[in-house]
């Protein structure tokens, strides 16, 4: 099946899968959990930005300090991302609680 695609938000969305756990938005995972990002949900300009720091789809990110802005592991860096960009980067939880446990 095609994913269908969002003109407004400028990000293709893929057709919900049976058996896969539903994505929750990136600040919402608790300091020390990390996710694996399914999709952004945010304009060409902030997923190009996000692309940039590491943050995309199939990428591992951990959130390492809750607030604003979050500061995140990615690709082994930490980086600083506002509550309300991280709020638009939906993931999937990670088999084990911390970055790198599966």
């Amino acid at each position: 099946m095609a994913p269908d695609t969002d003109p407004e938000l400028a990000v293709t969305t893929p057709a919900a899968s049976p058996g896969i756990e539903e994505a929750i938005p990136l600040d919402r995972v608790e300091a020390g959990h990390c996710g694996l990002v399914h999709e952004v949900r945010a304009g060409e300009t902030e997923i190009e930005q996000l692309q940039a720091m590491g943050v995309c789809a199939g990428r591992k990110v951990m959130l390492v300090k809750t607030g604003d802005p979050m500061i995140l592991k990615v690709l082994g860096s930490r980086i600083g991302v506002s509550a309300r960009l991280a709020s638009q980067v939906m993931v999937l939880p990670c088999g084990g609680d911390m970055f790198g446990q599966s």
